[in-house]
């Protein structure tokens, strides 16, 4: 079966394969990582673009992007999340 994560958004639990996976380390600078092979801390997203979403516009501002110490990066996730959303919305 292999090894499960957790939504952080919605808190469904499936294959961690078939989670969008975003990394990065407290205080430093996040991205998506979509193959699961960037270094450092990975937060995990269903695909759907409603999670991607929502979990966008909470790390955008500075109280949503406290929780995983992502300080201005928070904003720049949250553009680089909303272009993963509008571009799976054109495929």
């Amino acid at each position: 079966m292999g090894p499960q994560r957790t939504c952080v958004q919605c808190g469904t639990v499936l294959p961690k394969g078939r989670l969008l996976r975003v990394a990065g380390r407290p205080g430093g600078g996040w991205a998506p990582d979509p193959r699961g092979t960037l270094p450092g801390r990975g937060i995990y997203l269903c695909r759907r673009g409603d999670c991607i979403a929502k979990f966008s516009a909470r790390v955008k501002k500075p109280k949503g992007g406290a929780r995983w110490k992502m300080g201005d990066a928070g904003a720049e996730l949250a553009e680089r999340l909303a272009a993963i959303v509008s571009g799976a919305a054109n495929t």
